[in-house]
């Protein structure tokens, strides 16, 4: 009866992993487990996830196993862990999501940062993206593939068609002196 519990649990480390099927597969080593024994690698051991996050292992991480029936070859990966890459400091009440190139997504008391280390960042297939905030702050340059509007008083003016506006306004008859040209006229 004891047989079965003795070795319910066991930790490893990940040595290989296969995320092309319906579960993600580990190849796990544990260390000898005392003089005279050698490393065990376990294969094909089934990983647990929990629902809408998945993620693979960087080589090295720490696994912890159950094993039905306290039988190796029955082992279930229910949690990893790769200290290098895992943020510290964080607060009590904090998540953050991290991978081991450094991109970190932290939700904390003051608010949400995200980190790309220096990778970009890219939005797929979205239909539409809202910013719903009182103040949007670039620090670099910004770029648009396509026509930028503007709210000014009620009406939406593209930003195109001021330039347009702009470099068409052209003067004739300047004469110096404290005298003030029209506004632009918008071109048709």
């Amino acid at each position: 009866m004891m047989r079965g519990f003795e070795n319910i649990a066991g930790i490893g480390s990940v040595s290989g992993a296969d995320d092309t099927g319906e579960v993600q597969k580990l190849q796990v080593t544990e260390k000898a487990a005392g003089s005279g024994f050698m490393a065990r690698v376990l294969d094909k051991v089934s990983r647990l996830f929990a629902f809408g996050f998945t993620s693979v292992p960087p080589l090295g991480s720490e696994v912890l196993m159950l094993r039905l029936g306290g039988d190796r070859n029955c082992s279930i990966a229910i949690s990893t862990d790769h200290r290098a890459s895992r943020p510290k400091g964080l607060q009590p009440g904090d998540s953050a999501m991290y991978d081991v190139r450094g991109i970190i997504i932290k939700m904390t008391s003051d608010g949400l940062e995200i980190s790309a280390a220096g990778l970009p960042i890219v939005i797929h297939n979205a239909s539409k993206l809202t910013l719903d905030v009182p103040e949007v702050e670039c620090t670099g340059t910004l770029k648009a593939a396509g026509e930028i509007t503007a709210l000014t008083g009620a009406n939406e003016v593209a930003l195109g068609a001021l330039r347009d506006t702009y470099n068409g306004h052209d003067h004739g008859g300047i004469v110096r002196g404290s005298a003030r040209s029209d506004k632009p006229v918008p071109l048709a």
